[in-house]
């Protein structure tokens, strides 16, 4: 592996933004390996575990995330820090993402709450029914969530609230939905 220094490395991004043919290839080709490193890492921290399937995922949608929306997540690098620094970060957002839509829901401590452990043992009719009795709000902020896997950011906007909002309220409404099918 070939690992250039600050100089090359904010070098090398200027050039991935503007395009230039073969830079995408050569940063990937740099730092392909500390990525799948990194992923690996944050994945064992996340999870507890890394399989080399999540490994590869995870790497994947980092160089997919440098490249969404006209490189945004790339035009953020600054060069106050070392690149592979920098994508440490990246890395680390994206497996913590990763990690939480594939972590099954535990509930909060609420007693003697018992929930079935999967979804085979939850009947979808129920759970719809359960859903429709929830306010609208919740409803919707369950959609988002779940159905269009919208980011807190998108489901902030969409319903009008802060950001910080909704993660208390995605949990309130899990919660509600949970009661409602143990009725």
């Amino acid at each position: 592996m070939i690992r250039g220094n600050a100089v090359d490395d904010a070098a090398l991004v200027s050039r991935c933004l503007s395009r230039e043919p073969g830079a995408w290839e050569l940063l990937v080709e740099r730092q392909a390996s500390f990525v799948r490193a990194e992923s690996r890492r944050q994945l064992l921290r996340y999870q507890g575990r890394a399989e080399p399937a999540d490994v590869d995922d995870a790497a994947q949608e980092v160089f997919s995330l440098l490249l969404r929306d006209e490189a945004r997540t790339l035009r953020q690098f600054r060069n106050e820090c070392s690149l592979s620094t920098w994508l440490a970060h990246v890395v680390r957002s994206v497996c913590r993402q990763l990690s939480e839509r594939r972590r099954p829901f535990q509930p909060e401590s609420e007693g003697p709450l018992r929930l079935p452990r999967s979804d085979e043992a939850v009947p979808p009719e129920g759970l719809a029914e359960a859903i429709a009795r929830l306010p609208a709000r919740d409803q919707k902020l369950l959609r988002l969530f779940f159905t269009e896997g919208k980011k807190y950011r998108q489901i902030a906007q969409a319903l009008g609230i802060s950001i910080n909002s909704v993660g208390p309220l995605l949990a309130r409404a899990i919660a509600a939905t949970r009661r409602q099918l143990i009725r």
